[in-house]
């Protein structure tokens, strides 16, 4: 029992410490990229600049609820009036 936990707590930390080299090595390849892309000092700043800034998300359009007239009730079109109205 007492070496299955030991066991495990290595298994552990080894896929750790391989999950952080993957890690590192991709911030690592995306500095490399930066500095071939970029002709100027001041165009790799801006390079990693971009790269630790979030992106702004444009809001979702949501479309307006289109219904035809001839579907609907008397009851439905007078409730689908008043919702558009308020």
């Amino acid at each position: 029992m007492i070496t299955e936990l030991i066991l495990g707590s290595i298994i552990i930390a080894l896929l750790s410490a391989l999950v952080y080299e993957r890690y590192e090595n991709k911030k690592e390849r995306s500095k490399l990229l930066n500095a071939l892309i970029s002709k100027t000092p001041e165009q790799f700043r801006d390079l990693e600049l971009a790269d630790k800034v979030k992106p702004i998300e444009a809001p979702k359009k949501t479309e307006p609820d289109l219904i035809a007239v001839h579907d609907l009730t008397d009851k439905e079109f007078s409730e689908a009036i008043k919702k558009e109205v308020t």
